[in-house]
Parts: C-alpha cells; structure tokens; sequence
C-alpha cells in the first residue's frame, strides 16, 4: 500500500475556492481503482491548515491517479489558494 499526506497552508480569502476543489478530488478520487482511502481533514488548532489523507493499493494505481482529470485541474489549480506551495510526503505500509 502506497499512503500519502499532504498538507496546506490555505489563504484565508480562498478558502471556500480550495474547499470546492478538494470536495471535487475526494469524491472523484474515491472512484478510482486502487484507492481505499481518500480524505481531507481540517487542523483544529489552525484552521487554514488541512491535510488530505491517500491510501492507495499500489505505485499503478497511483500513478493512474496523477494522469487523471481532475488530478490534472487540482496540481494546476491549488497553489494558487496557498500561502506556500502544498507539501507531500509518501509512505509505504510496513507489514508485520
């Protein structure tokens, strides 16, 4: 399993703007073939801060994801609502 968070610093005047967006990338990306999990979660401490949460069952699937359309729109499309460019880190699940 690949797993994926990734996290943003979301201006204040582009918030509804970056949630409509990403309201669009959760519903379309749980679609996709191979994702099991796909959420995006607001920090409770800072609430301009979110963090969206991938599991995907493999790097293909993954992958697949990133020539999808709305995968497309979204990297074109995000950095524009952000104080800074998002941040993502990509993990692989540890079986024991």
């Amino acid at each position: 399993m690949v797993i994926l968070n990734v996290f943003f610093d979301v201006k204040q005047e582009h918030e509804g703007a970056f949630v409509k967006l990403l309201h669009n990338m959760v519903v379309e990306s749980n679609k996709e073939q191979g994702c099991t999990l796909y959420q995006l979660h607001r920090n409770v401490a800072e609430p301009l801060s979110y963090n969206l949460i991938e599991h995907w069952d493999t790097q293909e699937d993954l992958d697949a994801h990133a020539q999808t359309t709305h995968w497309k729109h979204f990297d074109a499309t995000v950095n524009d609502y952000l104080n800074s460019q998002y941040e993502e880190h990509h993990y692989h699940e540890i079986d024991f």
